[in-house]
């Protein structure tokens, strides 16, 4: 009997050394690391001077922390003669990330929002790296899918329409589909790398907020 005693308090330690509290892993959802990434402004262009002797560009390595908070680096390879005199100007315009070797340069001004309204019901407004999606029907729910990167976002209204494809030449939104479905219709939004998200309810619809 003392025997048996010792071996279920035996089970029981064991037993709860697993935490009952630990989160299922979703293989769908964004990886996450302990690192902590905290907000920093935006990036708007830096100057670089090389020594005197510098002739050759031959390569740039940027360090860049992930959307996981971990750090990476991509090297970029140049190879073109430069003039020592002129800084290096390194900045970040709407489209491209460009470096120029120049007394001056100039940055694009980002373009101004763009609306579409593909259906009475609901209206689209991009700017940056958000959407504004303006509609009185209440969201249902909200996911993601990878490969190519997809939010999709389901909306409470029976209707009857055609499937909408709407073409975005907004970075880092590509596209958008809607598509018709019994008791509800369906928003998917394409972009063009993984983001973090959040859909926020505002007074005329949703705002979907890419970090």
């Amino acid at each position: 009997m003392r025997t048996l005693l010792l071996l279920c308090l035996s089970l029981i330690v064991l037993s709860a050394r697993e935490n009952p509290f630990q989160p299922v892993i979703d293989q769908n959802v964004l990886p996450t690391t302990s690192n902590i990434t905290k907000a920093v402004p935006s990036f708007q262009k830096i100057q670089v001077r090389l020594p005197h002797d510098a002739r050759v560009l031959n390569s740039v390595v940027f360090y860049y922390q992930s959307i996981d908070g971990s750090i990476k680096n991509e090297l970029v390879t140049v190879d073109r003669a430069i003039d020592w005199h002129k800084p290096i100007l390194i900045t970040q315009e709407h489209k491209s990330f460009t470096l120029k070797n120049s007394h001056h340069t100039k940055v694009q001004k980002d373009p101004t929002q763009s609306i579409y309204h593909p259906l009475p019901f609901i209206a689209f407004e991009v700017q940056h790296n958000q959407l504004k999606i303006v509609t009185q029907n209440r969201k249902i729910r909200h996911f993601h899918l990878s490969h190519p990167f997809k939010v999709v976002v389901d909306f409470a209204y029976n209707t009857t329409f055609l499937t909408k494809h709407i073409p975005l030449n907004h970075p880092p939104f590509q596209a958008i589909d809607i598509g018709n479905h019994q008791g509800y219709y369906r928003v998917v939004i394409t972009l063009d790398a993984p983001y973090k998200y959040t859909i926020k309810k505002m007074d005329h619809g949703y705002l979907l907020d890419l970090q």
